[in-house]
């Protein structure tokens, strides 16, 4: 998706969330992540990575969109030849994500069907204490990520105006630059990258 195309689906969310009245909250809380890269080479396994990993982060919400902005950190192994490697690259990112929803009043907490985008921005890599990457270009073609995420959230009413936020994400992403980088000079590389979010909040109603 180009930087256009982006700019044009977050504001459209924005005008869509205006054609209804809406209730304004905000939060903060913490995540579970699991991202997981598998690869091939002419039809044929090639190796795969996961990233595992959490982080904590801050929204605001507004009946029908929410945006946030967090900070992520995991290791990172790779699968080589079916084992995996006993030393993990150590990553962080900043996470940033706008999401529309559909809240379902079920009488005492209110259910959430979520759609959205999200753009992980590589922070830094570190492999045995020393980091991979000296230039902050390198670093975001091998970390940087684009993410389709689709998922429910629930509030659990804890007072008028304070509630609970459990929620669950699966998405895909389009890999790293890197990633794309070798499968347009290579037609017999493909891949596939996936991944799930679990996350608790605790929001407030304005």
């Amino acid at each position: 998706m180009t930087k256009k195309g982006l700019l044009v689906l977050v504001l459209a969310a924005f005008v869509a969330s205006g054609l209804f009245a809406v209730d304004l909250s905000a939060g903060f809380g913490g995540n579970f992540t699991a991202t997981f890269d598998s690869y091939k080479y002419d039809g044929e396994d090639a190796g795969s990575s996961r990233t595992i990993g959490g982080g904590f982060f801050g929204y605001f919400d507004a009946t029908y969109v929410e945006a946030n902005i967090g900070l992520l950190f995991g290791g990172l192994k790779l699968k080589i030849d079916g084992n995996w490697t006993d030393d993990s690259i150590n990553v962080s990112y900043l996470t940033l994500g706008l999401f529309g929803k559909y809240p379902i009043d079920l009488d005492g907490f209110t259910l959430s069907p979520m759609l959205g985008i999200q753009y992980d921005i590589g922070l830094s890599a570190k492999f045995d204490g020393e980091d991979m990457f000296d230039d902050s270009s390198e670093r975001s073609d091998f970390m940087n990520r684009f993410w389709i995420k689709l998922g429910i959230s629930a509030d659990i009413n804890l007072t008028e105006q304070l509630y609970l936020r459990p929620s669950f994400l699966y998405g895909i992403n389009f890999g790293s630059k890197d990633d794309r980088d070798d499968k347009k000079d290579n037609s017999d590389l493909s891949s596939f990258h996936h991944g799930l979010d679990v996350r608790v909040a605790i929001g407030f109603r304005f």
